[in-house]
């Protein structure tokens, strides 16, 4: 029992780490059909095609935008910098956006690639809650709407690119020619969640990136519109921060809302 525990170590110190420095070969038998050295790189090389097969579902249009010859020799170094711990192989590939933020650095859209279509795949995956309406609130007296906080669905996110990435993204998606890389004035926001079941997304302000942080960090209705004041009078700050919160529940962002009771 000891000596086949070791046997699967071994073979999987073989798998992992480069086959020419493993001891492995010595434990299987030779033939003159296909040699032990023959036989055993159709195993190391197999578990790194499955594993670039799960890397290019994960991400199909940074593997089109950087090509089957770049994105194979990309994948191979994440295997490589980040060894698989995952049973399931769906969740393999996180750590993309920083591999490439160093081995592509001179191609910063790759990186920016990678976590859009990471954070679009999360929100698909994510775990399934009721979804709130604008009439779910109704029921809520409108002196009690200052002291009202949200609770968001999991699948929401908010990414940041600074080049044109999206823009990228979906002319790769419908199998059109893409735009050339560029990069834009300033950072892009865009909020990503679940509806039907698909990822959804859009771009969105930074004045509703900051409303919305406030909002997942606990805050209230009333501390949402009070922020907004800083750049407009009171009226328009509720206006406003009821336009964001119309948006957020129209697309079943928003799970739950809560009324903080104030102590005085």
């Amino acid at each position: 029992m000891i000596q086949l525990a070791k046997l699967q170590a071994d073979f999987q110190a073989y798998l992992l780490d480069d086959a020419k420095s493993s001891s492995f070969i010595k434990a299987v038998i030779d033939d003159k059909k296909v040699g032990a050295k023959k036989r055993l790189s159709i195993y190391h090389d197999a578990y790194r095609l499955r594993i670039i097969e799960a890397l290019a579902t994960a991400y199909p249009q940074l593997k089109a935008l950087l090509g089957d010859v770049l994105f194979n020799k990309i994948a191979r170094e994440y295997i490589t910098a980040y060894p698989s711990t995952y049973r399931n192989l769906r969740w393999y590939g996180g750590e993309m956006r920083e591999h490439l933020l160093t081995t592509l650095a001179q191609h910063p859209i790759a990186a920016e690639m990678a976590d859009f279509e990471w954070m679009l795949s999360l929100a698909f995956d994510a775990e399934n809650v009721s979804e709130l309406s604008l009439q779910d609130l109704s029921t809520i007296p409108p002196e009690n709407w200052d002291t009202l906080s949200f609770r968001f669905q999991p699948a929401v996110k908010v990414v940041r690119t600074r080049w044109n990435t999206v823009t990228i993204w979906q002319a790769l998606e419908a199998e059109e020619i893409p735009p050339k890389p560029a990069q834009e004035s300033t950072y892009q926001s865009w909020l990503i969640w679940r509806k039907n079941f698909n990822s959804q997304f859009r771009q969105i302000t930074e004045m509703e990136v900051i409303a919305f942080n406030m909002a997942v960090m606990g805050a209230t209705f009333g501390e949402i519109c009070a922020s907004l004041e800083i750049e407009m009078n009171e009226e328009q700050a509720m206006t406003t921060a009821a336009q964001y919160l119309a948006g957020w529940l129209e697309n079943g962002l928003i799970c739950k809302v809560s009324l903080i009771r104030f102590v005085n």
